[in-house]
C-alpha cells in the first residue's frame, strides 16, 4: 500500500513535477558528495555489475527480514536500490536532498520521491516500517546523528539495513573523490548501531573477488603516491562496465556470495559491508 507522506509529514508538499519536498531553505545542506555525481552514477547504475550486485544482496538479506513497508531509502540517489526492491515486493519512499538524484529517481518511474535531508522531511515517530541507507553514512561527518533520526522514524518491529564501504585498508584517492569520511569493518559497524539504540541480526562483508583488485589498482598506488594517484581513478567509472568476456567471470564469482547470503549465511571479507538491525529494546 502507497505511504501518504502528507499524513507521515507535515514538512512536505507535493510539486507539478510530482516530487515531494520540504519547505523552501536558506542554503543548501553541506553534502559529502561530488556535484555531478548522481548524474554519472545514472548513466551507468542500469548497466554496472557493481551496483547490480549490490541490489541483489540487498534484497537477499532484506527477504530474510520480513519487512512490512514501506521502506525510507535514506540518500536515496537516482532510485536504483528502490527500483529494485520494489520488482521485489517491497513499498518504497526515496528520500533524496540532491535535486539531480531526484529527479532522476523520477524518471525511472518511482512515485514516492522527496526531495529533501532526513532531518528537513521532519517524518513522524514510528512513519516507517524499513530503513535502508545504501552507502550514506560515509558521506556524513557524523554518522551517529542520521542513524538516530532513522530510529526514531523506525516502527518499533521495523528493520534498518546498510551498506557501507569496507576496511581503512583499502582507502584510496576513489575514496576521497566520492566524499566518503570513512570506511568501516563490521565489527565498527556493530559498535555504532549499538550505540545509536539499534541490534544486529545479520551482517556479512560482500564483493569479496573485488578486494585483491581494488588494492593492488587503487589503494597501494595512493599508499605509494598520494594524490599523483587519481590519475589512475580516473577510469573507476568505467570500471562497472566491463568486457563482456569480464563480466560473465565477475558474475560468476559474485554469485556464490550471494547464494551465500540468500541461505542465511556470512561472507567472511569483501569490500563492503551490510548489515540488517532492529530497534534494540529500551
Amino acid at each position: 500500500m502507497a505511504p501518504d507522506l502528507a499524513q507521515i509529514s507535515a514538512a512536505l508538499a507535493l510539486g507539478e513535477d510530482g516530487i515531494w519536498r520540504a519547505a523552501p531553505r536558506d542554503r543548501a545542506p553541506a553534502l559529502s558528495f561530488p556535484v555531478d555525481g548522481h548524474d554519472a552514477c545514472f548513466r551507468i547504475e542500469d548497466a554496472s555489475f557493481w551496483f547490480a550486485h549490490r541490489n541483489a544482496c540487498i534484497a537477499a538479506a532484506l527477504a530474510h527480514a520480513d519487512v512490512a513497508g514501506p521502506l525510507l531509502d535514506v540518500g536515496g540517489g537516482n532510485g536504483s536500490v528502490s527500483t529494485a526492491l520494489e520488482s521485489h515486493g517491497i513499498e518504497t519512499v526515496v528520500l533524496e536532498p540532491g535535486p539531480d538524484g531526484a529527479q532522476n529517481a523520477r524518471r525511472r518511474g518511482l512515485r514516492n520521491v522527496v526531495c529533501a535531508t532526513l532531518e528537513e522531511a521532519r517524518f513522524a515517530a514510528g512513519a516507517f516500517g524499513a530503513i535502508g541507507m545504501f552507502d550514506v553514512v560515509e558521506h556524513l561527518a557524523d554518522d551517529e546523528a542520521i542513524l538516530r533520526e532513522a530510529r526514531r522514524v523506525l516502527r518499533p518491529d521495523g528493520a534498518l539495513c546498510l551498506t557501507v564501504p569496507a576496511y581503512r585498508w583499502l582507502w584510496s584517492a576513489q575514496d576521497e573523490l566520492a566524499g566518503h569520511h570513512r570506511r568501516y569493518t563490521l565489527r565498527r559497524l556493530r559498535t555504532l548501531l549499538t550505540r545509536c539504540g539499534f541490534a544486529v541480526r545479520f551482517e556479512t562483508y560482500f564483493f569479496a573477488p573485488l578486494a585483491v583488485p581494488i588494492l593492488l589498482a587503487r589503494s597501494l598506488p595512493y599508499r605509494l603516491f598520494g594524490r599523483r594517484s587519481r590519475a589512475i581513478e580516473d577510469g573507476a567509472v568505467q570500471q562497472h562496465v566491463p568486457s563482456p568476456i569480464a563480466r560473465r567471470a565477475m558474475d560468476g564469482l559474485l554469485a556464490l556470495e550471494l547464494a551465500r547470503i540468500r541461505r542465511g549465511r556470512t561472507v567472511p571479507f569483501g569490500t563492503s559491508c551490510l548489515v540488517v538491525a532492529g530497534k534494540a529494546v529500551d
